[in-house]
């Protein structure tokens, strides 16, 4: 594609923290050009009614969603709450829609349509669409995911667990992993909930879904796509006194005497996003950027990953670009190469 060719793009799901991230990122990003805007309870808002940020900035109107099944713009983005954005793909679909699709949700993240229903607790309403779908973990699927017309944004979570672990997975040197996520009160998302409470989550921190993260079943199919044996992975979520990012450590035996380091850099010398460091990451240095800092520590056969990001950028949003770059064969690092906020 021509670098300074443009990209239309028209967003459905604008008063989230996902499609907030995804609107103040691509103002800076010199192919993609904001079509139109949808939602549900904030049609007929504009943009800067819903974050005072915007004022300035973007003064277009939030449409009705009904109207995104006469959109034509080159890319829908579908930045809404969990199993709400397969009924709209599927009726665009319908409408004969020619352009690409990339959904930010997890409704097309898997491709077993059982899994929705052991993970999520919802039998999928359209299963015949999931196999449509790529998963969109550019630095394991780059190649699929260059020229795909639908892509499926992995969770945030999803994100953190298998940078951290796929390299070793892959390699097979080790049958048992301890993994502990500690994430922002964003990943809840916008919708206000006793969980994200200013009262319950300052100054505390608190387990939840201990060793049953639906963000797992994307691990899962991954470890199948890559033909290996499944490991034991032990996974503690936990919810952390702070707004954006998610800091994660694993912990393992290896069976194998081998150098992380050096296996790390061989898997990830050609992602850009990937930094590698030989001691645990700081969140602050990846909250407000794309990138992924993994620290490795290893003394003999004992091992600790340490992985850090920002659930919202390479976690969402971010993630979301990155993967419309891949879509539209632009350099994937297009209009993303801004540091972490540091402060």
């Amino acid at each position: 594609m021509n670098s300074k060719q443009e990209i239309s793009l028209s967003l459905v799901g604008a008063s989230g923290f996902a499609g907030m991230e995804f609107l103040r990122l691509i103002k800076q990003h010199p192919n993609l050009k904001l079509r139109n805007i949808y939602g549900f309870s904030s049609a007929g808002k504009q943009v800067q009614d819903i974050y005072p940020a915007f004022v300035n900035i973007y003064s277009q109107q939030i449409d009705d969603a009904e109207s995104v099944l006469k959109d034509d713009a080159d890319i829908i983005v579908f930045t809404l709450p969990h199993g709400k954005s397969a009924e709209w793909i599927s009726q665009l679909l319908k409408a004969d829609y020619k352009g690409k699709i990339l959904d930010v949700g997890s409704d097309f993240r898997l491709q077993n349509a059982d899994d929705y229903t052991k993970y999520y607790s919802y039998d999928h309403a359209y299963p015949q669409l999931l196999k449509k779908f790529q998963y969109g973990l550019p630095e394991f699927y780059k190649e699929k995911i260059q020229g795909s017309t639908y892509v499926a944004n992995p969770g945030c979570f999803a994100t953190a667990i298998q940078l951290g672990l796929l390299p070793l997975i892959k390699n097979d040197v080790s049958t048992s992993y301890h993994v502990t996520g500690v994430t922002g009160s964003s990943g809840s998302g916008a919708k206000l909930s006793q969980g994200v409470h200013f009262s319950h989550r300052f100054g505390n921190m608190k387990a939840y879904k201990v060793l049953k993260h639906q963000h797992m079943s994307e691990m899962n199919q991954s470890i199948q796509f890559l033909n290996k044996n499944q490991p034991e992975i032990l996974f503690t979520p936990v919810s952390g006194p702070f707004v954006r990012g998610i800091w994660m450590t694993a912990s393992l035996i290896l069976s194998k005497n081998i150098s992380l380091e050096s296996l790390f850099q061989s898997e990830y010398e050609q992602d850009p996003f990937i930094r590698l460091n030989t001691t645990l990451p700081q969140l602050k240095n990846v909250a407000g950027s794309n990138f992924v800092d993994i620290g490795l520590q290893q003394n003999d056969n004992h091992a600790v990953i340490g992985i850090a990001l920002d659930n919202l950028i390479k976690g969402a949003a971010g993630q979301a670009i990155q993967n419309i770059n891949l879509m539209f064969g632009l350099k994937e690092t297009t209009g993303l190469l801004q540091p972490g906020t540091i402060l």
